[in-house]
């Protein structure tokens, strides 16, 4: 098979040449020394060839991402991009480096990939670093759309993190086909993937939700009220106003606090009555949050009222 050959200048010899396409007469060490070259160059053609040589290159290539010049790391990711499906398995072991960094640059190089890594970064989700699960969770939001129905399928594992990842991740997504599942992890049995999903659905912002996200008003812990408050907020003028209102009487100041801001956002002038009453509230939070809720409506009514 004949030999197609790059030249990369400045790497003891200008005129040494390096085989790309072959297992023989790689001089890979070249390679990886061209890209710390201080012609950029040079450098950019290195990690195209290195990319180019594949399986061979990605141990070398992870090790460059250990690198302390930045510009070395993002052209080791380049190339480990590049090579494409068969660097994911060491890519996915980089999560776990000790170097944060590293972890970065495998987490970027992972979402550039796409659909190939989403069942690696899935079953990566499992792993007992909480570091490493909310990497592989930020790279399948980043994946985006083909990482969806993936990302459903998880929300029924049976570790509680994986859920939680899987809830936020979809949330970041914001695509609608998460709306019916992510309301049944409004029943999780565990409170922090209640939590994450009320936040999710307020984020994707379907007024599907606002139902279900009633009902978590009614939740004994606030920190499934509140984030259901949020939502509420977010999605707007189907959100139960009334259970707002009542939420207003919590004594939890968190949960008066979220309830004050969410009717702020919804705009609904039944609320300005109990808004009122929470602008002498003990709790410095609460009177801030009810002041600027009742600013808002108040702006928002005469903003019809002159439209009309």
């Amino acid at each position: 098979m004949e030999q197609k050959r790059v030249n990369v200048p400045g790497t003891g010899s200008d005129k040494k040449a390096y085989s790309i396409h072959t297992t023989s007469g790689m001089d890979m060490d070249g390679l990886i020394k061209a890209i710390r070259h201080r012609n950029l160059g040079i450098r950019w053609r290195a990690a195209l060839a290195l990319g180019d040589i594949g399986e061979p290159a990605i141990k070398p290539l992870i090790r460059a991402l250990r690198e302390d010049d930045q510009d070395i790391r993002w052209l080791a990711g380049l190339a480990l991009g590049r090579i494409g499906e068969m660097a994911i398995p060491q890519l996915i072991r980089a999560l776990s480096e000790e170097d944060h960094d590293v972890r970065w640059h495998a987490t970027r190089v992972l979402a550039g990939m796409g659909r190939p890594a989403i069942e690696h970064l899935i079953a990566s989700m499992r792993h007992e670093d909480s570091d490493v699960q909310w990497r592989s969770a930020y790279a399948l939001s980043l994946i985006g759309e083909p990482a969806v129905e993936p990302l459903i399928l998880a929300l029924k594992d049976k570790l509680w993190w994986v859920r939680v990842r899987a809830v936020w991740a979809l949330g970041e997504i914001h695509d609608t086909r998460a709306v019916e599942p992510l309301i049944q992890s409004v029943n999780d049995m565990d409170w922090y993937v209640r939590w994450t999903a009320a936040d999710a659905l307020g984020k994707i912002g379907d007024k599907r939700a606002a139902m279900c996200l009633g009902k978590a008003l009614k939740e004994p812990d606030s920190f499934v009220q509140v984030p259901a408050t949020w939502a509420l907020g977010k999605i707007g003028s189907d959100a139960p106003v009334d259970s707002l209102i009542e939420c207003l009487k919590s004594s939890d100041w968190y949960v008066r606090w979220g309830a004050a801001d969410a009717l702020g956002n919804i705009g609904d002038s039944r609320a300005l009555e109990p808004l009122q009453k929470l602008l002498d509230d003990k709790d410095e939070y609460v009177r801030r949050a009810a002041h600027e809720a009742t600013g808002k409506i108040k702006k928002k009514n005469a903003a019809t009222g002159s439209a009309g």
